[in-house]
Formats: structure tokens, sequence, C-alpha cells
């Protein structure tokens, strides 16, 4: 791979991305009803206030995200906030959810369970993902069969790893704090942006990927007088020590908000937040 080559591709996909969110209205400073019983978050974006922040997120007892009971107990254990009311199978499908994804980037995973994830609600833009495999191919970036999505993501994760300098790119987890906050919206769309920002829950700067089309489904939805009912989740993740660049691993917090497809039975990606430290930019990925 050419490094360079690799990080012009990057920031050219993020333009695109970015050029097809351009039209979607982001909400102020509304936030959801629903009070968290979770404790964290009230950090200040203030510079001199960081310190409280570090010391919290490295304060957290860490464990390893690797295959097996012990991560399925861990988030097994994990509360959930009904204020929405969704049965056992929509919890064990969160629960699921969760495991699926750190699992599949954790020194566990491998290539076909990245694009297992990646792909777990299908395709959701197929005109992007041909955009960015015409630009990869031709910078000579991916080569061989990249002509259906499966293919294209498998190629595309490797870049990243490539890119992050990295074989895996999640050692350690803490579920301190998390909660799965089950909640219904009515008429309008409050961006998990915005609560996050009430809440004082990203000191450090934030970097968000949403779900383009589905944001806007989920607005014409909620417009039309449908109730949606979603899912926020928080918890901390640990690079490995092994490709860290400082004296310590770099610890980050991780937001998702999903929301529940009644057709596809089926949990769905809207918007993931995290604090900048640890590499999270393959998540771009799981929002085409």
């Amino acid at each position: 791979m050419k490094p360079l080559a690799i990080q012009a591709l990057y920031f050219a996909l993020v333009a695109l991305w970015f050029a097809q969110s351009a039209s979607i209205a982001q909400e102020g400073d509304s936030s959801s009803t629903t009070n968290p019983k979770s404790q964290y978050g009230g950090f200040s974006s203030n510079a001199d206030s960081l310190q409280v922040f570090y010391d919290y997120i490295h304060g957290q007892e860490m464990m390893k995200v690797e295959v097996g009971d012990e991560l399925r107990r861990a988030i097994e254990s994990i509360p959930v906030d009904l204020g929405a009311a969704i049965d056992l199978k929509q919890e064990a499908g969160l629960r699921d959810w969760l495991y699926d994804f750190l699992v599949a980037f954790s020194i566990s995973g491998s290539d076909s369970l990245a694009v297992a994830f990646y792909m777990r609600e299908g395709v959701n833009n197929s005109e992007l993902i041909e955009q960015v495999s015409k630009e990869a191919k031709s910078q000579g970036i991916l080569k061989g069969d990249t002509d259906t999505p499966a293919a294209f993501f498998n190629n595309f994760h490797k870049v990243m790893l490539n890119m992050a300098e990295r074989d895996y790119f999640f050692q350690n987890v803490s579920f301190f704090d998390s909660v799965f906050r089950v909640f219904e919206m009515q008429e309008e769309y409050d961006s998990y942006e915005s609560y996050l920002d009430t809440h004082g829950m990203l000191p450090k700067g934030s970097v968000l990927f949403e779900q383009i089309k589905l944001r806007e489904e989920v607005e014409k939805h909620l417009q039309g007088g449908t109730a949606l009912v979603f899912a926020d989740i928080m918890f901390i993740v640990e690079e490995p020590e092994e490709f860290t660049t400082f004296e310590i691993p770099g610890r980050t917090p991780t937001f998702f908000r999903l929301l529940w497809d009644p057709e596809k039975a089926i949990w769905r990606h809207v918007e993931v937040y995290f604090s900048l430290g640890v590499p999270h930019d393959f998540l771009l990925f799981n929002f085409m």
C-alpha cells in the first residue's frame, strides 16, 4: 500500500460522504426526555478541565476483548433503561450487536467478521460504494475483485488497518457507566449530537458518522406521525498496546445510536460519535 495515496483516498471518501450528508438538517439544542441511569457525562470542554476527563477514562478497569463467555457475561450485565417497551428478542439483539462489533475488530476478529459487521444491514448506499471503489481502483489502492459490496468492504478493511498501522483495533473495553438507553421519538428527530453536547460527554472533541439515507428515512417517518424506537449506548475502548504511539494505550468513549427496524427485525446504526485518541475511522464504512 502507498500511505499517502491511502490517506488521500480516505479524505476524498470523507468529502464524498459529507457532501451527501450536507442536505440533512441538524437540530440545535433539544434532547431526549429520558434521563439515563449512567453517571457518565458532565465533562467540560474547557482545556483546563481535560485532566478530569483523562483521570476518569484511564481510571476504569478494563477487560480484554476476545471471543468467549467472559465478554458475553459482561455485556449481559449492562443494564437497560427502558424509556420505551422492547421485547426480549429486541434486547438480545442489542447485546448481540455489541458483542459482534467488539469481537469483529479485536484480536479475535477476522476479515470475514469485519465484512459481516459492515454488511449486517445490507447495502445502504450502493452509489457511494461504487464511487469510492472506482476512485480507489484508479489510484491502484484497491486491486482485484471489488465489484461486489463484500469484496469492496474486505479490501477496504485491509486498507484501514494498513493506514492505522495495526492488525486490529480494540484490545480492551470498559462497560462501567454503560447503559442501553431505550426510548421512543415522535414528530421530530432529536440528534444524538445535541444530547451529548447538552450532557457534556465529549470534552476532547469528537468525530461523527451518521447513516445518511437512514437519517432521511427516519425524519420522514417521524414527520409522518410514526413513532420510532431508538437505543443509545456508551462504552470505553482501548487500543492494542503493541500498536500505540502513546506512552500508554489510548482510550476513547464511543457512542452509538441504533434504530429498531421492525420490517428487517434488526437494530440499525443511525449515528456514532467518539472522542479523539483511538482510531475509529474504519466505522465510516459501516455507514455506507
